[in-house]
């Protein structure tokens, strides 16, 4: 092989890894914007689904407090009704 031809194949060889590297590059970038948006996405799902949740906690915690003051009322219209009771029963 002449010295001629050894540059040749170095410099045929320096164009293809160069080649390479900017086809790799185009597919890097490329990724990076597929994942940029697929994640994106993701987070947007996520806080959308965060959202809902502490709504749903938030109706949950009013149902729960009404149920709460229901009971409270219906014990102490028993306990009434029961004093009510026992004073009728006192009576006779």
């Amino acid at each position: 092989m002449t010295n001629e031809e050894f540059q040749e194949l170095v410099l045929e060889q320096l164009g293809t890894l160069s080649k390479g590297q900017r086809e790799l590059q185009q597919s890097l970038a490329r990724i990076e914007n597929d994942h940029g948006t697929k994640i994106t996405a993701l987070f947007d799902g996520y806080t959308l689904r965060g959202d809902q949740i502490e709504k749903l906690q938030q109706h949950i915690d009013e149902k729960l407090d009404a149920l709460l003051l229901d009971t409270n009322y219906l014990v102490s219209k028993s306990a009434q009704h029961d004093r009510e009771i026992r004073g009728l029963k006192q009576i006779k």
